[in-house]
């Protein structure tokens, strides 16, 4: 490997699974998950830092913004899905997913347009915060939900919640102590530790995890229009600027939308695992665009059509037949689900084999 940092991440990637598993659990599996997704979340921090003192490669530049999407699916995907009898609703409204995860995509097939016409793509200081609040808002859901099931006194919940607070408040400290210039990382962090204690202590677990997740809404969906303006400039008037946007279509909106929509409405887990897979797959497939175009070389529109059209048709059909309630042949929805996962996985191999001289020379 040329760079530690590009093993850090892709091990992240290897290792999400494991957490989103525990997420499906009961809460002592909850608190299990809880310390994976922290873990997960430090070798972010760190292989930010390796990254620095290394020096950035293209690999890492690419691949790095899309381990924090495949994250934020793997994590997010089971508690969208997960209903709560007592809260009235799944753990993260099905909404707010499908903003959250929609942006994602959006931006990774914007990112791949910009990068072919050499055009820059302008991150705003939102957007670098994007993932962290991401990550920092999703745990403490997680908490508030394991500490909700295990009926834990509500005076260790909020020393729980409160202890956190001491790691960037003592990095601010020990900064002023030295007088040097405050991290901006880590006065947000203490800011936003601050909020969610407060959320939870007023609020209580339901309450205060809907106004985090309404907070990480927000900030995702705002931090992709500095995105959109891009796309815009680059493509206005240029040559296939039609055919661009047909692919943002598909592929940015359409495509996952036909995943998440089918997210809980078939009772085996091995469908949901499917959905989750196939979600993930894309998002991976991005990079590999981006990657792709970071050397110049055009994505095939006629075969991205194709594979999008296919799964669309084939998410559509099992929607269908769950709204509906078409009379069809037992199993047809999961079916037709692992189609449309099938499909996701060939075009991905397909993608891989195409270029894998490129991506491995990255790697090794």
């Amino acid at each position: 490997m040329k760079n530690v940092a590009n093993i850090l991440t892709l091990a992240r990637i290897v290792l999400m699974p494991i957490p989103g598993w525990l997420l499906y659990q009961g809460a002592p599996y909850l608190f299990v998950g809880l310390a994976v997704i922290l873990v997960l979340g430090l070798t972010d921090w760190v292989d930010g830092i390796v990254a620095r003192r290394e020096g950035p490669t293209v690999l890492g530049g690419l691949l790095d913004p899309v381990a924090d999407k495949i994250f934020v699916a793997v994590i997010y995907l089971p508690l969208a899905e997960r209903l709560d009898p007592e809260w009235g609703r799944t753990i993260i409204p099905m909404w707010m997913t499908c903003c959250i995860l929609v942006r994602d995509f959006l931006v990774t097939s914007l990112r791949t347009s910009l990068l072919l016409r050499g055009a820059p793509m302008r991150t705003s200081q939102l957007a670098k915060f994007k993932t962290a609040i991401q990550m920092l808002g999703i745990g403490y859901i997680v908490f508030y939900y394991a500490t909700f099931l295990s009926e834990a006194p509500d005076w260790i919940t909020w020393v729980a919640v409160l202890a956190p607070i001491a790691v960037p408040l003592s990095l601010i400290l020990y900064r002023l102590a030295r007088g040097k210039k405050q991290g901006r990382r880590s006065l947000t962090m203490a800011g936003l530790m601050a909020v969610e204690a407060a959320l939870r202590i007023f609020l209580g677990p339901d309450w205060a995890s809907l106004a985090t997740l309404a907070v990480i809404t927000a900030v995702t969906v705002v931090s992709g229009l500095s995105y959109l303006a891009d796309a815009w400039d680059a493509l206005k008037g240029k040559p296939r600027g039609f055919r661009e946007l047909g692919r943002f279509a598909l592929d940015g909106v359409l495509v996952p939308l036909a995943f998440l929509l089918l997210l809980g409405r078939y009772d085996a887990f091995g469908t949901s695992a499917m959905i989750i897979v196939a979600v993930t797959l894309e998002l991976a497939a991005g990079g590999l665009a981006n990657l792709v175009a970071s050397q110049k070389i055009a994505p095939r529109f006629r075969w991205i059509a194709l594979k999008s059209l296919l799964q669309i048709a084939l998410c559509g059909a099992a929607l269908a037949i769950d709204i509906l309630a078409f009379r069809a042949p037992a199993h047809t929805g999961q079916a037709l689900v692992a189609a449309a996962t099938g499909v996701t996985i060939v075009f991905t191999v397909i993608s891989f084999a195409r270029h894998r001289k490129l991506y491995l020379g990255a790697l090794l």
